[in-house]
């Protein structure tokens, strides 16, 4: 049994292969051994593989063929490495490979393999640091503030997951009893010997600081968010300004958003800002000034900013002595359920991913401020059990949420639960209209309220494969389950056939209504009798709620789109809502005065938000400074190719290169990586990872190209994703719509240094030229580097 003076070995490889048995050999082992809870040595060497390193093995670990030329072979120094382990237990970040690939060396050595205890970091940080931004060592060392200077370097490695395994120990001790207790003896189904880790921790904290849910679930103890503070309601902007200093850009935003608060009559108002203006600070003081008589609702579908705008108005109202509380408000379905959670945690049943995800929202629980499932989402989003968990409006954190949105002044919501959620709001404060709304980053408005009314039912596709359904064998089913599917199923398509002969757009919404009802009766059949769900059955719980929204409306636009599949016309019928006649006769109805403050405004978004009815006027403001900016190098005469060549020996971090599809991608990944010698690094969306894996795991002064689609364009918006100084767009395709070209360089002009290497045309280049600085390179292709490095020096 494994105890806490057992001695420990943190051991990290480099590798030429994923397999011993595929050919791959060590090239560096570092070990780091701890006792009584401290590293106590450290044991590190080059391994010679008696093979030839591959380039994108040397990119990755830098480690050169010269480093191992004249180091030992595994067979010299097996023995020692095996008397070493043999009476240890062994610790790994991703323990299932450097454990079977140190065993497999050691036979072929002629070594017995080791049969000795391990423990795996990934699952311990995945359980005891639930909302970390990833679990790879390089985004944990950082998380944790652990030092690890050289990465996929072995010794490195193994000593930065040895501080790692520490700070894990500490963290599990600090655990309430109850959850320790859980984890120690609940079916987690984890690696080899992690969980008699986890066994051996005793805990050091007591039940005071947590509330205990249904006897079962430790929860960390909260109270109303910024519990009123010593009475300073007189604060006036004068006395605000002789505490703090504004930007020239800030102080124009503050005086604009002021002037329209205190006008009487109802308005729009839009302010375009620069970059690093400073703009949330800019409205949110004269917000604050006045939300003790018009209360507020900040809404914005990015959650980075959501936190900061919390951040912000705690802060403030701390030091003005501001007596103003604020909360953030998500639909019921955001939240988890815990009722649900409390049942399904003692199931044993469930697949080793689901139970790992339990383990970790066990932890999570005695952490969470908010029970939002979206803190938990890095390793769990590919999990559909976490499904099964969203709440509704008995649900805990919703109700505790919704209290303490009836109680606050300041209400931060995104714009579904807005859609969803104000007019009940509205009523629990008494009120009429909001008096103040105020939109950040609005880029996604129009889509957002399209997307929360928007029903689609392919008719076509759906009904070959309810009859497909017919045919299946469904096991477990009983006769009388049988008939009772083929008449649901039978139901469903006459329901089909009505929709097909053209009625109005309101009865056949009535129709589609209806069918969602009785496909829910077919999923919850198939579910009944242990059979597969379908993935068309999977989602049929939001149709019915958005047709159920769409029904409650006045402004209802349907119509058919027709697709070739396979030679076959695919046809699906789409309802929506009139998004103009909702903006005029709902929207702004309930509200007073709306402002909308943004370095970016689609050309969409604006049409709808101009289209004020007459009870309201509409304004809009341009505040201008002398931005940084963006340095424009066309690629002129040179190859895409031998501007990536000169870039990368800038060695200024990551470089972006941005394409129209996948297609594309896949493209010059394959030329990059066989024509360009190079010590960066290659990630490509499509081939290495997913855009998001992409987006999480770049940091800003990583040595790497980075290929992308155009779907980058979609997530530039929010406030968190930022973009390397070096960006390369080599196909004009990409900017269309010119609009993705001006969301870009507002990006880079937050960028000290930025390069945008591209090709524009005249209407494009007169367009943009207050934000480019165009920098054209007509000398040799040898001349293109020095021109760079030039270039970044000046920077």
């Amino acid at each position: 049994m494994m105890n806490a003076n057992d001695s420990f070995v943190v051991v990290d490889l480099e590798t030429t292969g994923q397999s011993v048995d595929r050919g791959g050999r060590i090239i560096q082992i570092g070990m780091t051994f701890i006792k009584k809870r401290k590293i106590v040595d450290h044991f590190e060497t080059f391994v010679n593989p008696g093979q030839l390193i591959d380039r994108q093995i040397q990119q990755l670990t830098h480690i050169s063929q010269n480093e191992v030329q004249h180091a030992p072979y595994f067979e010299e120094i097996a023995p020692v490495i095996h008397t070493l382990l043999k009476d240890s237990v062994i610790i790994a970040h991703n323990v299932n490979f450097d454990y079977p690939y140190l065993n497999e060396e050691f036979e072929r050595a002629g070594l017995s393999p080791l049969d000795i205890p391990a423990i795996d970091t990934v699952m311990l940080s995945q359980i005891l640091l639930p909302t970390a931004p990833g679990y790879r060592l390089v985004d944990l060392t950082q998380y944790l503030d652990i030092k690890l200077s050289n990465a996929h370097r072995a010794n490195e490695d193994a000593h930065a997951t040895a501080e790692l395994f520490l700070s894990l120990w500490r963290l599990a001790e600090q655990l309430p009893a109850q959850t320790l207790q859980q984890l120690q003896q609940g079916q987690w189904q984890l690696l080899r010997q992690t969980q008699a880790f986890l066994q051996l921790v005793r805990p050091k904290r007591t039940h005071h600081q947590f509330t205990i849910f249904n006897e079962k679930i430790a929860l960390r103890q909260t109270f109303l968010s910024n519990q009123k503070s010593p009475n300073n309601a007189s604060l006036t902007l004068p006395q605000v300004k002789q505490h703090m200093s504004f930007k020239p850009a800030q102080d124009k935003l503050v005086r604009h958003v002021s002037e329209f608060i205190d006008k009487k009559h109802h308005g729009v108002l839009t302010i375009n800002t620069p970059p690093k203006s400073g703009k949330t600070v800019g409205y949110l003081i004269p917000v604050l000034l006045n939300a003790l008589k018009k209360q507020t609702v900040l809404l914005t579908d990015d959650v980075s900013l959501q936190q900061q705008q919390m951040q912000l108005i705690h802060q403030y109202c701390r030091f003005f002595k501001l007596p103003i509380r604020a909360s953030i408000l998500y639909e019921p379905n955001c939240y988890i359920d815990l009722e649900k959670y409390s049942q399904l945690l003692t199931d044993d049943q469930y697949p080793a991913q689901v139970q790992l995800l339990k383990a970790r929202i066990l932890v999570w629980l005695t952490q969470t401020k908010t029970g939002l499932l979206q803190e938990i989402k890095i390793g769990a989003s590919n999990v559909s059990w976490l499904s099964e968990l969203k709440g509704h409006e008995q649900t805990y954190f919703f109700k505790r949420a919704q209290q303490n949105a009836q109680v606050s002044q300041i209400v931060i919501m995104n714009f579904e639960a807005y859609f969803a959620l104000s007019q009940q709001l509205l009523v629990a404060k008494q009120h009429e209209i909001w008096p103040i709304v105020v939109m950040e980053t609005p880029s996604r408005f129009r889509k957002d309220l399209n997307y929360y009314f928007h029903v689609a039912i392919p008719l076509t596709q759906l009904k070959h494969q309810l009859r497909a359904l017919v045919l299946e064998e469904m096991k477990g089913m009983t006769h009388r389950q049988r008939l009772l599917m083929k008449q649901i199923i039978s139901e469903t398509l006459h329901i089909i056939k009505q929709i097909k002969q053209n009625g109005t757009a309101n009865s056949n919404l009535k129709r589609a209504h209806k069918l969602f009802g009785i496909l829910i009766k077919l999923r919850d059949l198939l579910v009944y009798s242990h059979n597969d769900v379908p993935q068309f059955l999977l989602l049929v719980d939001h149709q019915l709620l958005r047709s159920e929204r769409l029904l409650a409306q006045r402004y209802l636009v349907s119509q058919d789109t027709h697709q070739l599949d396979n030679g076959d016309r695919q046809v699906t019928l789409n309802f929506d809502i009139d998004d103009v006649a909702f903006y005029q006769s709902q929207f702004l109805t309930a509200i007073d005065k709306l402002l909308i403050v943004s370095e970016f405004l689609p050309v969409d978004v604006s049409e709808l938000l101009m289209a004020v009815p007459k009870t309201h006027t509409f304004k809009r403001e341009f505040i201008r400074d002398n931005t940084t900016k963006v340095n424009l190098v066309a690629l002129g005469d040179f190859s895409f190719l031998q501007h990536l060549e000169a870039l990368v020996q800038t060695k200024v971090g990551p470089i972006l290169v941005i394409l129209p599809d996948k297609v594309r991608v896949n493209h010059w990944y394959q030329k990059i990586r066989y024509g360009l010698e190079t010590d960066y690094g290659i990630v490509a969306e499509g081939v290495t990872g997913s855009f998001n894996k992409i987006h999480r795991q770049t940091q800003p002064n990583q040595l790497e190209i980075i290929l992308v689609t155009d779907q980058i364009f979609d997530h530039l918006w929010q406030r968190e994703q930022s973009v390397p100084k070096i960006v390369v767009v080599p196909e004009k395709t990409v900017w269309q719509p010119a609009s993705r070209l001006e969301l870009l360089l507002g990006k880079m002009q937050r960028n000290n240094t930025n390069v945008l290497v591209t090709q524009l045309n005249a209407m494009q280049r007169h367009r943009f030229k207050k934000k480019i600085d165009i920098k054209k390179f007509d000398q040799k292709p040898e001349i293109l580097t020095q021109k760079y490095l030039e270039m970044m020096k000046e920077y």
